[in-house]
């Protein structure tokens, strides 16, 4: 009977591992074809040597094999990140790894990789000696295009994991790092696709006594180009930073112009490197008595002893005391003059922009009060409307936009109790005050003309609500999850309930005007009395929702 393919990939590695040259090629005579041959030349490079590394080249074996899904997944080399060429890679046998070494490395998926292999007779099979692994290096580089072998990627590999052996080889034989991996590692349009997160994975699991090392021999391959810099990036190499040389190479190598120096000096005082801080002075990184003084701050604050020591002694050696001793007397003099109406003082507490008519939206509010009066102008210029979320205890993702404020802004906003909004005002954003959570009491202005999707959404402590004529729609669920809504008063002149717009609510009243054509589904509460005309649609909504009409009361059946 035949054998599958299957079968003959796995009795050409038993025999790779257990046979003479000679048997494996016979052996392969036999087999005919085989489509997985990859595995078998990988473990002729780890454990068997020159010999039999040139039969099985001779006999057609190949690193390279068919890109299919299945094919890999059969032979357990499957690893669902490709990018171009990028999948397992079984030249990399020969390269000095082992199964405890991958530090976050994706190609050697389904490979073996111990130190020795186990044979049917005899003793196991060691890993070759450096001078054997040299030979098959050499036969692998002469028949690189018939065998697939990417001698480039090796380089890469070998850098990563130590293996100053095939590193200097490949080297010596002018191999240098492939263009997509300087690329990678350089230039700021590159995607970051698998080859990115591999750098990083590999990158963040260096042991500190190889970290510099490693960048020193990437760093030779980039002909001279410098590293990108990301966030990411940054979040694994930081550990490594209490050594002045490795910081010292990181700010020679990699660019600077995305650096947040404020935070990397924060995490320097976070390892409390004071030994790496002289390098930031003489960066001038610190470049003014504000930040200096809040870097003294953290560091006290962190119990970072070395470090603080070393700020407080920059500080003393460094600061003109009289200087910014007048500095912070006319500041605060400054302050204390401000008209609490003017620009500069509503600019500290408010976020906000003008519009096309020349009036202000606000976008965000930055203050500390718990009760808190929303201005009317600020300058020459009108408020008219709340943006999306502006007051929100969440954060909100509304299609493209994103809440502008930063964490404390909106967790602050969870603590306001009484919001005063303006008699300008005349439109209301969606979530506009949505998850504020402690909001007992707020006006609807006449003038406002709607009342957004989800804008009280989740407002728990809100009680009573009076809704004026000028708001011609009340949106989708604009007040559901209020669970201690009790009270609404909705006024003649409002033409539409959204859908939901009360659900979720502990009503107790609600009155409806004869005004109000349009009724969204929504879901009425146990015990509830709906005021409305005899005569008018919400008395029709009602009775359909099975409300029964007590002269111009209508109460739940």
């Amino acid at each position: 009977m035949e054998l599958s393919q299957e079968e003959k990939a796995t009795r050409l590695q038993k025999a790779v591992i257990n046979s003479s040259a000679r048997e494996i090629s016979k052996l392969y005579d036999a087999l005919g074809e085989v489509e997985m041959s990859a595995p078998a030349l990988g473990l002729a490079c780890r454990f068997r040597g020159l010999d039999v590394v040139r039969v099985l080249i001779q006999k057609g074996a190949t690193f390279d094999f068919p890109s299919k899904r299945r094919i890999e997944e059969t032979y357990n080399c499957y690893i669902g990140r490709k990018c171009g060429n990028y999948r397992t890679n079984y030249s990399l046998s020969l390269t000095k790894v082992f199964e405890e070494d991958l530090r976050g490395a994706f190609c050697f998926k389904g490979m073996t990789l111990g130190h020795n292999a186990e044979r049917e007779m005899g003793e196991p099979l060691e890993f070759l000696a450096d001078d054997k692994r040299i030979e098959v290096l050499g036969c692998l580089l002469e028949n690189r295009e018939k065998i697939s072998f990417h001698p480039e990627e090796m380089l890469f590999y070998a850098i990563y994991f130590g293996d100053t052996v095939i590193a200097e080889e490949l080297k010596r034989c002018g191999v240098r790092i492939s263009t997509v991996r300087v690329r990678t590692m350089t230039d700021d349009t590159a995607p970051l696709d698998a080859y990115w997160l591999e750098y990083i994975a590999m990158t963040g699991q260096l042991a500190d006594a190889d970290y510099f090392v490693v960048m020193q021999q990437l760093a030779a391959e980039l002909d001279g180009k410098l590293f990108r810099f990301t966030e990411n990036l940054y979040e694994v190499m930081k550990s490594h930073f209490y050594d002045v040389k490795v910081f010292e190479f990181f700010l020679a190598h990699f660019k600077q112009e995305k650096m947040k120096k404020y935070q990397i000096i924060r995490g320097l005082i976070e390892i409390d490197a004071a030994e790496v801080l002289p390098v930031v002075e003489r960066e001038n990184w610190i470049t003014t008595p504000k930040k200096r003084d809040e870097m003294i701050a953290y560091a006290s604050e962190n119990g970072r002893t070395e470090a603080l020591a070393w700020l407080l002694d920059y500080k003393n050696r460094t600061a003109d005391f009289a200087v910014e001793q007048e500095k912070a007397e006319k500041k605060m003099m400054r302050e204390l003059n401000m008209a609490p109406d003017s620009v500069a003082a509503l600019k500290k507490i408010w976020s906000y922009k003008k519009m096309e008519d020349g009036t202000l939206i606000i976008r965000n509010y930055k203050g500390t009060d718990t009760e808190v009066v929303v201005p009317e102008r600020i300058g020459k210029s009108i408020v008219t409307a709340i943006e999306i979320a502006a007051f929100s205890g969440n954060a909100v993702c509304v299609g493209d936009f994103y809440s502008i404020g930063s964490l404390e802004h909106i967790k602050h906003h969870e603590k306001i109790t009484k919001l005063t909004l303006p008699m300008t005002l005349r439109h209301i954003g969606s979530y506009a005050f949505y998850d504020m959570s402690a909001l007992e009491e707020i006006n609807i202005p006449e003038g406002v003309e709607e009342i957004d999707d989800f804008t009280f959404w989740k407002c728990r402590f809100l009680k009573s609500i009076t809704i004026p004529g000028t708001v011609k729609r009340i949106g989708r669920s604009a007040f559901a999850g209020c669970v201690r809504l009790e009270k609404v008063y909705i006024s003649e002149g409002v033409l539409e309930i959204g859908e939901n717009a009360f659900s979720n609510c502990n009503l107790k009243e609600i009155t409806i005007p004869e005004s109000v054509q349009k009724f969204g589904y929504s879901s009425y509460c146990p015990k509830m009395k709906v005021y409305c005309p005899k005569g008018s649609r919400a008395e029709a909504y009602c009775r359909k929702m099975r409300l029964r009409v007590v002269n111009t009361v209508l109460v739940n059946q």
